[in-house]
């Protein structure tokens, strides 16, 4: 039965049970779209699926940060809505490089609604979705995420042990064994018994599709059959089987794994498919040769069987591209070949948008085209007017398949935020005394040269576990020759010791660029900071801090500088040998009590935004406490001020209690804790406690002349009190003695108990007292303002997560979710090598030093727990605590955003060219990155205090009042104010260069081929033409811009109508009778 089969009109009940989704409309997900987004996604939409002579494959080049994703978006939702009555079921398949992209950004596409999950599978494991009440088949709509590595190539021939469970439960009957040599087959690097519960599990299931099972058997076939049967006797018998190459297990586990995904591909049935960042994974969009690469061109054939699916009604897949960089941008005579080039990757780019049965010719057309406009260009500035015709004719035939929005495009200075800076690096002494040593380390054992390492990292001894200098250390350790031990010895001053650590000693950053970062990132304090300070504060001035992305090219850097800065800082915030020891025990709920306890009454009568708009904007966090002392003296009667003073431990649970807002404890629902926390029933036993002193009469005490201070440090400084304020801000349909809310605000402020109770907190806090401690963490999160640090922290992950259209309790327990799990994330160890020489043999110690401060980010693998710690460690990043400093190599970090509290990129190594320049500052200069966000809060802050109501978002205030201005101004509110927005914060460019080296001079030949390698689009022998626009004369050069290849979606409406003349009307819906070009 083909897919499109109509809905029958006397099917009743089907009906009315896909009411809901018939009435599907696209509207709310287009309204959160800006201007020029929103046009490239009707653009986008038209020539997919509207136009009559529409295309199988579109590309969205948008510049790095503006938001290919919510285009994706836009398109996902507009299709769902032309199809939705017209089809049996809607498939849209997002495909991503990595597990870390799939995870950031499918919450941005899912447009099919809060209460139903997208499936992030394997292609393989789709039998175990397709059916049930909940399966893909039961679903009207369906997004379902797949990543290349576990979905189309399948050269890990084993799989994960649940695809090797499930197939073999499939073929159960059909081998027709059951003895112990089956089971190694199929078991892989399993045990026997941990073996025998996959099994036994999987052949309980009942949900594992029996269409998909039956296609599956019939596929097999006798032979492969066979194979696995001879295999399975060798097995038995022999202890180590000697098999034939056809035999071996991986190879058998891998053709059936070939071959059910395959299967699965019919199955999924897609109707849209997202390729995001499809650069990585490019080489599965062409042919490969099956006789010298057979696992590229499998994994290309089964690629091409799911991009170009069509159902038995003649239906087929529309392919959506993202990619700022869907080719080499940019490539030299220089370059090294294997890193690819530009023209080639271009073309085969362009033959894959044109389809299978016009590719060719078409781009045969464009080259063309591309080679005359290349002769206008040599003969400027004399044909300027016929470059500008030239690359017209260029642009019409891109703009069938590709629309790219840039900055530059919109705004009179894309650059306008951008601000270099260029430390002035020294090279020490020390320095050259530890390259001498460690080179003849090196040397002695025939490791490669390291003189790019020793510019990159101090005490690199110490960090080479992934590099050959460490293997060959290890391979002589055993029987080292004297001079090799000597030069180990000399070597000792350059190494960190364990006892280093472990005293919290010194330890100096040996290296001109590590003392450069370390300068600048313990410029502003933030060493002795536990969160940033937020962009709009409840008293004083902004401060301009902000957090720091590093990128390298070598792998050591992120450990050496997670080690060394956070080393550093701990230091700096007082931590001891005697305070690591004593902070081993963690201060206990009972004690911590007071600050996790949320008020309802404290958090109505005292909100920092309402202080503000009645006083004035408190020069202090003294100034605030006093606007709210006031206010709690006016609401609360010296008799219940003197009550609440004989107890003052509890005394906001019997404020509370006095005021009638003792919330039913009993319907409070626990908050899932994060696996990061040590105690998993943090949240019951904490919600278990606050019931029991309800219950409990006033413990008799001591007056406490002081209680209403007490009181403004609870309603100001209690994490939970602020979250439970912040929380209601954005869930005012929730009063503030919810269940539900009281359950998120616990839940966020187990997340700070987790956080004071980390050494470096508690050192910094100079806790002496575990009973009292509460008292000095109120009083630092008062001082450091963490209510507005919440309030705009919340925004940004409403916004992130798409909250805004869940329901409150749901919201506030995703929000709550997601705090408990960054500030409870636990710190990274980094592991150091450290060498010594013995009598007879090297010795290899082995230690660790703890990171928060500053973290790595590198997945090491991509197991479920290795992405999640990855997934936690970028969450962190992108909130105001800690780490401020990250650091990563460049290698797979497309597509990924650090933006938000983030505005200065450190460029360790110098990149190869300017496309990776803009591809790492991309990371941050995103929506409502860091910069604009100050900037915007400078311009438009006051409006909080002027306009906004009780629980009210004061973010979205202070944007929409931005956005008004910039329209009441003459434009569009789109890329600025949300984008950029002029101010004295800025994204920082911060370019290491090493004093006399060669990369001085490169860099400046990198900034000014960032202004004109896109006039080199499309062309081969890029620097010839780069070279010729450096010589032209100064008229000439004002003038070259105008000649760029523009592909707006605005610009390219009009004269796509035009080009295939498309006259119908907007009711009009040919998606099911037109059949796009391939």
């Amino acid at each position: 039965m083909g897919k499109l089969r109509a809905l029958r009109e006397d099917d009743d009940e089907q009906k009315e049970e896909r009411t809901d989704v018939v009435k599907y409309r696209a509207d709310e997900h287009l309204e959160l779209l800006k201007p020029f987004q929103r046009a490239t996604t009707d653009y986008v939409f038209r020539r997919l699926f509207t136009d009559r002579q529409p295309t199988r494959q579109f590309l969205v080049a948008d510049e790095v940060g503006l938001g290919k994703t919510m285009i994706a978006r836009g398109v996902i939702a507009k299709a769902i809505e032309a199809l939705v009555d017209e089809v049996e079921r809607v498939d849209v398949v997002y495909i991503c490089s990595n597990q870390a992209i799939a995870e950031q950004n499918l919450k941005a596409l899912n447009v099919i609604g809060a209460d139903v999950s997208p499936f992030n599978t394997r292609l393989t494991l789709l039998p175990l979705q397709l059916e049930g009440k909940k399966g893909i088949a039961a679903r009207k709509i369906n997004l379902i995420s797949l990543t290349p590595g576990t979905a189309l190539d399948l050269k890990s021939s084993l799989g994960t042990a649940e695809e090797r469970a499930l197939i073999f439960e499939m073929l159960r009957k059909a081998i027709g064994l059951r003895h112990a040599g089956i089971r190694r087959i199929f078991r892989g690097g399993v045990g026997e018994e941990k073996w025998k519960g996959w099994m036994e599990r999987m052949h309980r299931r009942d949900d594992i599709s029996q269409t998909i099972r039956s296609a599956f058997v019939n596929a097999v076939g006798p032979e492969i059959l066979g194979r696995i049967r001879e295999a399975a006797d060798l097995a038995r018998t022999r202890v180590k089987p000697d098999y034939r190459d056809d035999l071996r297990p991986a190879r058998l586990i891998g053709e059936l794994r070939r071959t059910l995904a395959r299967i699965c591909v019919d199955a999924l049935q897609p109707d849209l498919i997202i390729l995001d960042e499809f650069q990585r994974f490019a080489e599965l969009l062409h042919e490969h040769d099956e006789a010298q690469a057979p696992e590229k061109a499998a994994a290309a054939e089964l690629a091409r069987a799911l991009f170009s699916y069509s159902d038995n009604c003649g239906n087929s897949a529309r392919l959506l591209l993202l990619s700022a960089t869907p080719y080499r941008m940019l490539s030299r005579s220089t370059d090294d070949p294997e890193q690819g080039d530009h023209y080639a990757d271009f073309l085969r780019t362009m033959r894959f948008l044109f389809g299978d049965a016009e590719g060719a010719a078409r781009a045969e057309d464009l080259k063309r085209e591309l080679v005359a406009f290349r002769r206008t260009l040599q003969s400027l500035p004399d044909a300027h007017t016929a470059a500008r015709d030239s690359r017209d004719r260029v642009q019409t035939i891109l703009r069938q398949v590709i629309a790219r929005t840039e900055r530059v495009r919109l705004t009179e200075d894309g650059n306008s935020l951008i601000l270099e800076h260029r430390p002035k690096l020294a090279i020490d002494p020390d320095d050259l005394r530890e390259a001498k040593a460690v080179a003849r380390v090196a040397r002695l054992v025939d490791a490669p040269g390291l003189v790019e390492f020793w510019k990159s990292a101090p005490y690199l001894l110490n960090f080479m576990r992934d590099y050959k200098l460490r293997t060959k250390l290890q391979e002589k350790k055993l029987a080292p020759p004297a001079e090799l031990k000597q030069a180990i010895r000399e070597a000792q001053p350059f190494m960190i010791t364990e006892e280093q650590v472990e005293g919290y000693e010194s330890i100096p950053p040996r290296n001109a660029r590590m003392r450069a970062l370390h300068d600048t990132t313990f410029r502003d304090g933030l060493e002795r900071e536990l969160w940033l300070p937020p962009c709009r504060p409840s008293f004083g001035f902004p401060r301009s801090a902000t957090k720091t992305l590093v990128f390298s090219d070598w792998s050591l850097v992120p450990d050496a500088i997670a080690a060394l800065l956070s080393h550093d800082a701990s230091r700096r915030m007082g931590m001891t040998k005697e305070m690591a020891s004593r902070a081993s025990r963690p201060i206990g709920i009972e004690d911590m009590l007071p600050m996790l306890y949320p008020s309802a009454t404290l958090a109505a009568l005292i909100d920092p935004l309402e202080l503000e708009a009645r006083f004035g904007r408190a020069h202090s966090s003294h100034g605030l406490r006093e606007h709210a002392r006031g206010v709690l003296s006016e609401a609360l009667e010296p008799a219940l001020l003197s009550r609440l003073a004989e107890d003052r431990r509890l005394a906001v649970l019997h404020l509370d209690r006095e005021r009638g807002r003792d919330t039913d404890w009993r319907q409070v629902p626990a908050l899932e804790s994060n696996e990061e926390q040590d105690e998993s029933n943090a949240s019951v036993r904490t919600i278990n406690a606050i019931s029991d002193a309800f219950r409990a009469e006033a413990a008799p005490g001591h007056a406490e002349p002081a209680i209403v201070d007490l009181l403004v440090d609870h309603a100001l400084g209690s994490p939970a009190t602020c979250a439970l304020r912040a929380l209601g801000r954005f869930a005012p349909e929730l009063p503030f003695d919810d269940p539900d809310l009281s359950a998120a605000a616990i839940g966020v402020a187990l997340g700070f108990r987790s956080l004071f109770n980390q050494p470096e907190s508690r050192a910094l806090l100079d806790e002496t007292s575990p009973t009292n401690y509460w008292r000095d963490i109120l009083s630092y999160c008062l001082d450091h303002d963490l209510s507005s640090v919440l309030d705009e922290y919340i925004h940004l992950i409403i916004e992130s997560d798409r909250l805004q259209y869940v329901a409150p309790k749901d919201r506030v327990r995703s929000i709550a979710r997601t705090i408990l799990n960054v500030v409870s994330m636990r710190p990274a160890q980094i592991t150091l090598d450290h060498w010594s020489a013995g009598r007879t043999r090297l010795r290899e110690n082995r230690f660790e030093i703890r990171a928060r401060y500053a973290m790595r980010f590198a997945a090491k693998t991509e197991d479920e727990k290795g992405i999640r710690r990855t997934g936690i460690v970028q969450a962190a990043f992108k909130s105001p605590f800690r780490p401020f400093v990250l650091a990563t190599t460049s290698i797979g970090q497309e597509g990924l955003d650090f933006h938000p509290y983030c505005s200065r990129v450190v460029h360790w190594n110098l990149p190869r060219n300017p496309v990776e320049i803009e591809q790492r500052e991309g990371r941050v200069h995103r929506y409502k990155n860091h910069a604009v966000r100050r900037n915007v809060a400078s311009a438009f802050g006051k409006v909080v205090g002027q306009q906004g109501g009780p629980r009210h978002d004061p973010w979205s205030l202070i944007f929409e009042t931005a956005r008004l201005q910039e329209v009441a101004n003459g434009g569009m509110g789109d890329l600025i104010p949300f984008w950029l927005y002029p101010g004295d914060a800025k994204i920082e460019r911060v370019v290491l260069l090493p004093p006399f080296s060669r990369e001085i001079e490169r860099y400046e030949e990198l900034k000014s081929s960032i202004a004109n390698y896109r006039l080199a689009f499309g062309q081969p022998r890029q620097d010839e033409l780069l070279e010729l626009f450096a010589k032209l004369p100064p008229e000439a050069k004002d003038k070259l811009s105008e000649l760029q290849i523009c592909l707006l979606p605005r610009a390219a409406e009009l004269a796509d109508k035009e080009e295939v003349g498309d006259g119908r009307t907007e009711n009009e819906n040919p998606i099911l009778t037109q059949t796009a070009s391939n």
